[in-house]
């Protein structure tokens, strides 16, 4: 598949393979060595990027697919904050041993609304409350929201804490269907 070929109404391929600050900054070719993993970005694309487009407007991607050469270069930010074996955003993707870098498979995105950038506790609660999704990593009103889409679909819900000084993000509270919908209203007020 080209990195321009469609994925689904709103997105190609590229869109979620050029869209972190690191890959961008760097020029690195970031592709998917797996058809699976290609496979599993059209699936996020098409149940989860799309009806949130057609819900609130446009997104921004802030970071997608994450190749071995993408994730050694952002290891090397001062705050990486990547977790390749849990996250999703490696997909299907194998480590030097040939073995899968996350086991949860699927894909991961984390995004923002353009027209509500600060209010993503409204789209995490859209989304918890309508979509079928695998994992949401809540940072906050104003930050990306990380919503991934894979053969689990535990629709968990992570609210992640970030260390003012040392801005690193830790997971706090988590809750699964009806308790992670609770969790998020209690965000809200």
């Amino acid at each position: 598949m080209q990195n321009h070929s469609k994925l689904s109404k709103y997105f190609t391929l590229a869109d979620l393979l050029y869209c972190s600050q690191t890959q961008t900054k760097r020029k690195l070719t970031n592709t998917p060595e797996q058809q699976a993993s290609i496979e599993a970005l059209q699936q996020l694309a098409i149940n989860i990027l799309d009806p949130n487009v057609d819900q609130f407007g446009s997104i921004t991607l802030s970071y997608g697919f994450c190749s071995a050469e993408l994730a050694r270069a952002i290891k090397k930010n001062d705050n990486p904050h990547i977790a390749p074996n849990l996250d999703q955003h490696a997909s299907h993707e194998l480590n030097s041993k040939g073995k899968v870098i996350c086991p949860r498979l699927g894909a991961a995105v984390d995004f923002f609304v353009d027209a509500m950038p600060n209010q993503m506790d409204e789209v995490a609660l859209w989304i918890a409350e309508n979509l079928k999704f695998d994992r949401i990593y809540y940072y906050g009103k104003s930050r990306p929201l990380h919503i991934s889409y894979g053969p689990q679909m535990s629709q968990f819900v992570q609210l992640m804490n970030t260390n003012q000084i040392t801005g690193r993000r830790t997971p706090g509270k988590g809750g699964i269907g009806v308790d992670a919908i609770t969790m998020i209203k209690q965000l809200r007020y």
